[in-house]
């Protein structure tokens, strides 16, 4: 069974608003939320609703999405993000970032008091969109254990950078820096299925396709991931002043806040050339990688981000497929908050 993106994304947006957020806000986390789904990134779209929804109705983040420019630098800001919801909070921080780009050429942000902030890509590919290269980087509760160590002592912190181009798509790097996201265990966990072995290891250090047993992720490529997550957390915590992996928040612990930390901003190439000619020069250099050979077994050269592209595309006309297990969750949210769920793909949406 197929469902509709736009329809997930009001259903979305409505229990966020019977949870607490306002309407804007709400719909920037559900069009967020949703567009992981799209990409093919369903580890951090619709089966964390049900969360999302709890940590607002609970108090554990705040409805009110005020940014406080704590430090002012010019390019360099620091602010605080009062709490509020992670996805909002991070895009309005981009927003401001890349207003400031326009008249400095650069402006980034280190963000503290933050939440959970979804996809990364979200708000790079926000600031490609308008012409501008995109960063976002964020801290998460600790999940790996630094090369030659055996405790979790990172995040699997998330890296993402957009690069606008002329005819072809955006280049969009989103990646953990463990081997997968934490989020694709947890729902491998809740649709009760094993994962890979490479993904992480047990309590006594070994390698596990138990998702349940999992106690540490391992990092991407060694002690490259481990170095590139130590950068994330510096950028996020120790230059925002927000808690560390270690010491913030969990997003399923119900107990406590997160305050995390992000790292965003942007580039505005037009304050050294013309657009144009950047995105010719992106052009050709894509169109020279996507003609080179092919490995035997390899039918096409992708440009990073072009996957998730096509999979958006195909998502938009098509609809996505919901597990049994998401789908319970979904209707006793419908119960719970009392908003509709009729989000089936239907004839009349193609």
């Amino acid at each position: 069974m197929q469902y509709n993106t736009d329809k997930l994304k009001g259903f979305s947006a409505a229990v966020m608003q019977r949870a607490g957020l306002c309407a804007e806000d709400s719909r920037i986390f559900a069009e967020s939320l949703i567009n992981a789904d799209m990409r093919g990134i369903s580890s951090h779209g619709i089966t964390r609703l049900s969360a999302y929804a709890r940590r607002v109705q609970d108090g554990l983040v705040s409805p009110q999405s005020s940014l406080v420019v704590v430090q002012d630098g010019g390019s360099l800001l620091l602010i605080d993000a009062q709490n509020s919801m992670g996805a909002v909070s991070a895009y309005r921080a981009m927003e401001l970032c890349m207003e400031r780009a326009k008249e400095n050429g650069c402006c980034f942000a280190a963000v503290r008091g933050g939440n959970h902030f979804g996809y990364a890509a979200y708000f790079t590919e926000h600031a490609a969109s308008h012409g501008m290269i995109g960063v976002a980087v964020a801290n998460s509760p600790a999940a790996i254990a630094p090369t030659g160590g055996a405790e979790p002592e990172l995040g699997t912190n998330p890296v993402s950078i957009a690069i606008p181009a002329g005819k072809h798509r955006p280049l969009v790097l989103d990646m953990a820096t463990s081997v997968v996201a934490r989020g694709k265990v947890t729902l491998a966990k809740k649709e009760g299925r094993s994962i890979p072995a490479d993904w992480g290891v047990d309590r006594h250090g070994l390698p596990t396709t138990d998702p349940a047993q999992v106690y540490a992720m391992l990092p991407f490529g060694g002690s490259k991931g481990y170095a590139i997550s130590l950068i994330a957390e510096i950028l996020c915590s120790c230059l925002s002043g927000a808690l560390d992996g270690r010491t913030m928040g969990s997003f399923y612990d119900y107990s406590r806040t997160q305050q995390s930390g992000f790292f965003v901003g942007a580039l505005n190439i037009g304050a050294i050339l013309p657009a144009a000619e950047f995105t010719q020069r992106t052009d050709g250099l894509f169109d020279r990688i996507k003609a080179s050979p092919p490995a035997a077994d390899v039918q096409e050269i992708m440009i990073p981000g072009e996957i998730e592209a096509n999979r958006y595309g195909q998502a938009e006309a098509e609809g996505i497929v919901l597990s049994d297990a998401i789908l319970r969750e979904l209707k006793t949210l419908a119960q719970t908050y009392q908003v509709p769920f009729d989000c089936r793909q239907s004839d009349s949406d193609n």
